[in-house]
């Protein structure tokens, strides 16, 4: 049982191995120039993604909501914030991503820049 075990485990470091040698990230890498510096292009953030992590996600209008009214905390996208783009942050941002996520309604998606302010009513 335990030479079973072993191979077992071994065959799982072995594909582990042969999946991360041929993914992108290992390819891109040139193991001669350790110093090299990899860059990588700026995401694109879409209306409504208020957190950046390129979904929109019940925790956009989540932040939306703590922003407004809880604490007030910082949004790290005011300009997706504005989901319904009439220039202000309110209940109706709230609502119509919701609206998206649960009920798939149709929110303007198209890309937009983080360092616009949008002041909130």
């Amino acid at each position: 049982m335990n030479k079973t075990l072993i191979v077992a485990i071994a065959s799982v470091v072995v594909g582990l191995l042969v999946w991360w040698c041929t993914s992108a990230d290992a390819q891109e890498y040139d193991y001669n120039y350790p110093e090299q510096v990899e860059t990588y292009e700026d995401p694109v953030i879409l209306n409504g993604d208020v957190n950046a992590d390129g979904r929109i996600c019940m925790d956009d209008s989540i932040q939306i909501i703590y922003h407004l009214w809880r604490d007030g905390r910082d949004l790290p996208c005011t300009n997706a914030a504005d989901v319904d783009r009439n220039g202000s942050i309110n209940i109706n941002d709230v609502l119509l991503g919701l609206h998206h996520i649960f009920f798939g309604e149709y929110i303007n998606d198209c890309p937009v820049e983080c360092d616009g302010v949008t002041q909130p009513d």
